[in-house]
């Protein structure tokens, strides 16, 4: 099995290359240029980042190969002096163990604070000096390297010397196993049960791990999770297994010094799970027997595109920088830019049957070995016979891979409905939009449209904004109108199913998805450079010509049922209890006439589409853009009228409600939430108040080993009302999360402190509006509820005092809070 994979592999690798390299060689990979390693005087490994995603703050790591976490460690670390300037452990604590070595994680160290930063230099060195393991020091943030790197070498000193000999360990062997495995997990899930499928793998070769035979590993990883995902799910639904969710997962030789492993998981009710089970493994098999055609293949690579572009211009995080740089020195992953990846995925001088080919032989290898099999049932079950749900599974396998299908899993389709002749209209006014920087055009049938051009980027941002929103729907029901964004995929349009039609979109990398809030209603997402036509041809499809498929919501509503809502969503049913109108969904008001209500909804807004704004932002010149509209805008229909703002009754639970709970990871989940005026200046300053909270319960948690992230936001109608959301992982300690949240209430704030966040926010605020994403977000926002938080920002960040933090947390500890511990 290794021989045959890695052989694959490796061909595909040198054809990609195989113009530009000698024979029976890969180019080693280009570094990311932000990251610097080397070694200090000490002997010890580092990495540095300079990255500027939060100003002020860095993360800091220190890995330890091959040495576990001790308890000892934990207990000898001042997680007092930590915890005081807001520096939280992650879930369990400070020390994580990272397949049988150490990593010492210091998240969000505040930099700005050079005596801080300098006593979290001495903290990590103290650290390191406490072993002789090969040890590495990664540092990522907003630092200056020259003068970081001296302070490292001053702290180094500190260190006795490093002498580490042959610290990876001995040579890595696929061992393929006797037998598969079945393993039974009693978990309290109620109804619910899931099941797991995962393959084992040889990891990538030590000498590759740095060249493009590690890239094209993750790509056709990422290949066979996309044809085996839309198989398997297409199979669930065709034989009316429902499922509430369908993940596919991918331990990577990045990520471990042991196998690679392959995942499906899907979860169901217990009633299924067998059923479950034989789907994956017959849809498997048949990957294994009888391979992809050449034309399902293409379209997958289609379908990937887009995503690949995206993460080809992502700018990474701080902690994803700290991974990465693990990864490098632990298991010698490659720290090239994810764009090379994308460059490396989008070359074309390798034909795509060629390509398909070696894909085959990568599943067969991959699939074929049923001792690498792990079968995982997660139920509440009275007893598992594990001799019989392996003969079961082999029984689909033999099936699945002796009689071929004869379903067309590809996604192309026939478009021709989609061609319409649309009324000619033109440009009416053009002027300059604030928000954006861009214009604003107004066409001769009332509808606007404002662009701006981010180039570079190889796509565009979008959102057709419509007026009109949950406020104006009847007899909606407590839950029901979060569904109503979805109901929009359940149509079907341009003479497709919806199905079909959901297939055009994927195959041209579009992302279209509704979102429905309480006023207006918003369809975004992203689509390449040059599929603006493909995407205003679909709109008009969805506008004009759609209907309702009953079918898909049958199956939509089926698998509803079984998906829990998420924990800020079961929060804010606590604290608006009776509310019909919010866009959170809950099971229970997902209905049959949820569909009719939902097509009456859109009919309204789709029949008067000059109520509305097309915003089109990223890489797209402005002729091509006008051309387009000019061609198609006049196809949307119109009207004179536009909709009416429904008055609401919106009555917050008084006080405070708590719930407890058992199933899902251990921690404490809080929803504050108070009447407060969105304006400018309270929008710069609710991100520097969650920071305060944030920094408050940090240290109130001390020694508890729970994590805290706090994220926050204003609803606007039918009250003004601000809203902050507490996750702690990996404890239960609520009266402590109380406590930080009272200080943070009635603490002074420090003049440095204040100064440092005033910088980060607008810092955040110029970096984000350089992306397309957030500048169609701030449009909706200004367009759609009213409200500019972009114009006259830094004058808004400027008006933030330590007084008025202080009302705002104050205001918000006093007001409405929903409480659920996970024990």
């Amino acid at each position: 099995m290794p021989t045959r994979l890695f052989h694959t592999v490796f061909c595909l690798a040198f054809l990609v290359f195989s113009r530009t390299v000698p024979a029976q060689t890969l180019p080693s990979l280009p570094m990311d240029g932000k990251i610097q390693r080397g070694s200090l005087r000490c002997g010890v490994t580092y990495y540095m980042v300079k990255n500027d995603e939060v100003k002020g703050y860095a993360d800091f790591a220190v890995v330890r190969r091959g040495e576990a976490p001790a308890r000892a460690a934990e207990e000898g670390l001042d997680t007092r002096f930590l915890s005081r300037h807001g520096i939280g452990p992650r879930p369990g604590g400070f020390f994580q163990e990272n397949d049988g070595s150490t990593v010492l994680h210091l998240d969000r160290v505040p930099v700005y604070d050079a005596n801080v930063m300098d006593s979290t230099l001495l903290v990590t060195f103290a650290q390191v000096a406490a072993s002789r393991a090969d040890e590495a020091v990664i540092v990522s943030g907003d630092i200056d390297p020259v003068e970081f790197k001296k302070k490292m070498d001053i702290f180094s000193m500190m260190v006795p010397q490093h002498f580490v000999e042959n610290s990876r360990g001995p040579d890595y062997v696929w061992e393929p196993w006797v037998m598969p495995s079945v393993i039974w997990k009693d978990r309290p899930m109620g109804d619910r049960g899931v099941v797991r499928v995962a393959y084992a793998s040889p990891r990538t070769p030590q000498e590759q791990m740095n060249t493009a035979q590690a890239l094209v590993m993750g790509i056709l990883s990422r290949e066979f999770q996309t044809i085996a995902v839309r198989r398997i799910e297409r199979n669930l639904r065709d034989a009316g297994i429902p499922y509430g969710r369908l993940d596919f997962s991918y331990l990577n030789s990045t990520e471990t010094s042991g196998n690679e492993e392959y995942a499906v998981e899907v979860q169901t009710d217990r009633e299924h799970m067998e059923a479950a089970m034989k789907i994956i493994s017959g849809t498997l098999a048949g990957l294994d027997g009888f391979g992809v055609p050449v034309e399902e293949f293409t379209d997958a690579k289609k379908v990937m595109m887009a995503g690949m572009v995206s993460r080809g211009n992502e700018t990474l995080s701080n902690r994803k920088y700290v991974e990465r740089c693990t990864a490098h020195f632990l298991y010698g992953a490659n720290l090239a830019p994810y764009a090379e990846e994308t460059r490396l995925f989008a070359r074309k001088n390798v034909p795509d049957s060629t390509e398909t080919r070696l894909f085959n032989q990568f599943s067969n290898s991959l699939l074929n070995q049923l001792s690498s099999l792990t079968l995982e049932y997660r139920a509440r079950l009275d007893s598992l016979d594990e001799n019989n749900a392996l003969f079961q599974y082999n029984l689909a396998y033999l099936y699945g891979s002796t009689f071929k299908e004869s379903k067309d899993y590809s996604w192309q389709r026939d478009t021709s409905g989609l061609e319409v002749a649309c009324p000619r209209i033109k440009l009416k006014e053009t002027k300059p939009e604030p928000v954006s920087g861009g214009v604003l055009w107004t066409f001769s049938n009332g509808i606007r449209v404002v662009y701006k051009q981010v180039p570079g980027l190889r796509n565009f941002h979008y959102s057709l904004l419509l007026g009109g929103g949950l406020s104006g729907v009847s007899g909606l029901v407590e839950g029901e109108g979060g569904y109503f964004g979805d109901m929009l995929s359940l149509y079907d349009a341009g003479g497709m199913s919806a199905s079909d039609f959901r297939d055009h979109l994927a195959v041209n990398g579009i992302d279209m998805e509704a979102q429905v809030a309480l006023t207006y209603t918003s369809i975004r997402g992203q689509a390449p450079s040059s599929k603006l036509p493909t995407l205003l041809k679909a709109l008009l499809a969805v506008a004009n010509g759609r209907t309702v498929n009953r079918g898909e919501f049958d199956i939509y509503l089926r698998n509803a049922k079984w998906a829990r809502e998420p924990v800020d969503s079961r929060l804010y049913a606590m604290m608006y209890p009776g509310f019909n109108y919010s866009s959170k969904k809950y099971a229970a008001g997902l209905n049959p006439g949820t569909q009719a209500k939902a097509a009456q909804f859109y009919e309204s807004l789709f029949s008067r589409m000059n109520d509305g704004m097309l915003f089109i932002v990223g890489d797209v010149d402005e002729p091509t853009v006008r051309r387009t509209l000019l061609r198609y805008l006049g196809g949307f229909r119109t009207q004179r009228s536009a909709a009416a703002r429904k008055t609401l009754r919106y009555q917050p639970r008084l006080g405070t409600v708590t719930h407890h709970e058992t199933e899902g990871n251990k921690g404490v989940h809080v929803r504050l939430d108070a009447e407060y005026p969105l304006s400018g200046i309270n929008y710069a300053m609710s991100g520097i108040a969650a920071e305060v909270l944030r920094r408050h319960i940090v240290e109130a948690l001390d020694g508890k080993g729970m994590s805290v992230d706090v994220t926050t936001g204003f609803h606007t109608y039918p009250q003004e009302r601000l809203w902050m959301l507490i996750t702690c992982e990996g404890g239960t300690d609520l009266d402590a999360v109380r406590k930080g949240i009272r200080k943070a209430a009635s603490s002074p704030v420090s003049a440095k402190d204040l100064n440092a966040w005033k910088a980060m926010a607008l810092a955040d605020m110029n970096r984000e509006l350089a992306e397309p994403e957030t500048i169609v977000t701030a449009l909706v926002a200004r367009y759609g509820i009213g409200k500019d938080m972009v114009t006259h920002y830094k004058e808004s960040v400027n008006g933030v005092s330590a007084t008025r933090l202080t009302d705002m947390l104050s205001t918000l500890a006093a007001g409405s809070a929903a409480e659920i511990v996970v024990e």
